[in-house]
């Protein structure tokens, strides 16, 4: 072999090393609350869209299964995973290669090599550009005023550990789990003690309580709770913008966020199932997540019946008693779980930190539940969301004798479809001059959806057409 072939064969070698380097995901960045206290931002200031997938037991799946999941998710344009380090069903239930989260039950004796295997999940997580919000141990059977494997000592011990081990990684904090904290208050402090304390307080945390409960009944006014979350619950009659609209309004101002909500598939008010029970479908997760945002959250958590808490992927898993049971690959192929994308595409295709709530642009009855109306806006009045749940003709208020729902003199409209993320450009509208009294300056314009009807749900998107901004769903 000559000398000129080998040094090109090293300099080919060399760059391809070089391209493999350059292509390996970076670090994910730290996030922290944004300078308004409503919403999530990186680094450097950009906007994060906490998009949430319930799997509550990831770190009981194989090694090959945490890779299909993670990779359908990230695919499916999901930001978060949210996980259970002590799962429920058991502290003494192994995982897939026989480990179990402590020695002896012991919460002061953490298992290494079940640590190993969620480290795992971790790291291909932050491979794929998906942060793990980590829940330590699941409050509803382990940690209550009758029984608890933890008190004060031992949380704060166990919550260091993790706080240590995972200092370094993308990962969120979510204390509690299903319960109220109602004379476990101290626990729960002690153990976000011992996280801060282990990781230096660079990671966010909150907690997840019961159902139709927001985190802010419990500890609004604590230091260490980051953001709110809610478990709205699992119903059709879901009005998670009540808790949100209440949360927003709170002192101090923190992000909420709708940790648990109505799972796809799953049996409406968690009945038992049987053949001819309501199961909640796409168009009932889609509302609910719009009208959640809309109403001013920083993010929504989505979830499907057979695939927050299954075996493996070669073993059919529904929802038990209450849906009918299905592959976790297929549960995995719901419909809303693949539209999720599409919300987060609509949300980030104007600028985010500026939205706020506002039900004043819509004129008449917003409704409630199955057939709610929410809109939300720019602070800069550069664009607003109004969500139309079945399709129903708004009347929305363009202008009163005070403010303009949209700034500018041509208001541009489009249709966005929640099912599909695809836009319709509707009209540039010239808005008439304003005229010397106050009644001619008022004006209202009534939009009517493509289609209507139960499962026809419609975001009107107006917006200053000199902004000259994307067709919504397209990132900016």
């Amino acid at each position: 072999m000559n000398g000129r072939f080998m040094g090109e064969t090293m300099r080919t070698i060399a760059l391809l090393v070089l391209s493999a380097c350059l292509t390996q995901a970076a670090p994910l960045p730290r996030l922290r609350v944004s300078q308004n206290g409503h919403f999530f931002v990186k680094e450097n200031g950009s906007p994060f869209f906490y998009l949430g997938d319930t799997s509550w037991s990831l770190f009981h799946l194989t090694r090959e299964d945490v890779d299909l999941y993670l990779k359908d998710r990230a695919a499916k344009k999901f930001t978060v995973i949210q996980a259970i380090v002590a799962h429920y069903g058991g502290l003494e239930k192994p995982n897939p290669y026989g480990q179990t989260v402590f020695v002896n039950n012991d919460p002061k004796q953490p298992n290494e090599k079940y640590f190993q295997h969620v480290d795992y999940a971790v790291n291909e997580a932050e491979s794929l550009g998906l942060y793990v919000a980590l829940v330590p141990i699941w409050s509803k059977e382990y940690v209550t005023p009758e029984k608890s494997v933890l008190d004060k000592t031992s949380a704060f011990s166990y919550g260091k550990f993790l706080g240590t081990r995972y200092r370094n990684k993308p990962v969120m904090w979510i204390l509690g789990g299903d319960w109220v904290p109602d004379g476990t208050e101290d626990i729960w402090r002690s153990m976000a003690a011992g996280i801060t304390e282990g990781d230096g307080g660079t990671h966010l945390k909150t907690y997840h309580p019961r159902g139709q409960r927001s985190s802010s009944m419990y500890f609004q006014q604590e230091k260490w709770l980051d953001f709110n979350m809610l478990q709205s619950g699992h119903t059709l009659f879901n009005r998670n913008y009540e808790l949100v609209t209440g949360d927003y309004a709170k002192v101090p101002t923190k992000p909420v966020v709708d940790g648990e909500s109505a799972y796809e598939g799953i049996a409406n008010n968690l009945a038992e199932y049987k053949p001819g029970v309501r199961l909640i479908q796409a168009e009932d997760v889609r509302r609910i997540a719009y009208c959640g945002m809309f109403a001013g959250a920083a993010g929504y958590t989505y979830g499907s019946n057979g695939a927050y808490s299954y075996l493996s992927n070669s073993n059919p898993r529904g929802g038990g008693a209450w849906g009918p049971v299905i592959t976790f690959r297929e549960a995995l192929d719901r419909p809303a779980g693949k539209q999720m994308q599409y919300l987060r595409n609509l949300i980030e295709a104007r600028p985010m930190l500026e939205r706020v709530p506002d039900q004043w642009l819509i004129v008449e009855d917003p409704m409630s539940t199955t057939e709610r109306i929410q809109a939300c806006r720019a602070s800069d009045r550069s664009y607003a969301y109004v969500y139309i749940a079945t399709g129903k003709p708004v009347k929305i208020r363009l202008r009163d004798t005070v403010v303009q729902t949209v700034a500018g003199k041509v208001t541009r409209a489009y249709w966005y479809d929640p099912r599909r993320g695809t836009a319709v450009r509707l009209e540039d509208y010239t808005k008439p001059a304003a005229g010397d009294n106050a009644r001619s300056q008022a004006l209202s314009r009534v939009y009517t959806p493509p289609s209507s009807g139960p499962g026809n749900d419609w975001v009107l998107v107006l917006e200053d057409a000199s902004r000259n901004f994307p067709a919504p769903g397209q990132p900016v």
